[in-house]
């Protein structure tokens, strides 16, 4: 019997190791007027607490939207009203997120339909939802569609250092 060199299986699909979305791994200086994906994805890099959190909230002033998708992306009152699963829509192609014809900094104040039942009819929700999705730079509209299912895609950022950044959102559990 000759002896063959084991092979591993790897990573078997769907395995909760596998990152949900391309992250950047390097720091990089923000702009003032940076999206939310570039916002959270640089949060996630770094690895002060005190830091982080200065940071975030520094940010948070800036883009209206950052609070909002945390919020929803962490509080288990806020219950997506969309079907669960990856949207099928097609990826804004806009070179540079400052060229798409919105972001998540406009299109944030929709997040009461897609989270709520004050809009009736499912069909007119989803088709809301696909097309801010085309509307917003590629990355958003990935981080987005995780968010809408509760699935974070930043390790660093989780729930206890959210509340403990914006402390005056934790609601009290009876």
């Amino acid at each position: 019997m000759t002896e063959e060199k084991k092979r591993g299986r790897g990573r078997p699909k769907g395995s909760p190791n596998k990152p949900l979305m391309e992250l950047p791994t390097e720091r990089v200086t923000l702009t003032n007027n940076a999206n939310v994906f570039e916002i959270l994805s640089q949060a996630n890099l770094v690895e002060d607490d005190d830091k982080f959190m200065n940071g975030l909230r520094h940010y948070a002033e800036r883009n209206g939207a950052v609070v909002p998708i945390l919020q929803w992306m962490f509080d288990d009152n806020i219950q997506s009203r969309l079907p669960e699963g990856k949207t099928p829509y097609k990826a804004n192609e806009a070179p540079a997120p400052d060229l798409t014809e919105s972001s998540l900094r406009c299109e944030f104040r929709k997040f009461k339909y897609f989270v709520t039942d004050e809009l009736q009819q499912d069909l007119k929700r989803e088709q809301m939802w696909i097309e801010m999705l085309e509307s917003i730079p590629a990355q958003e509209a990935e981080m987005i569609d995780l968010v809408k299912d509760k699935k974070n895609p930043f390790k660093r950022i989780t729930k206890e250092l959210f509340y403990e950044t914006f402390p005056q959102l934790k609601r009290e559990v009876a």
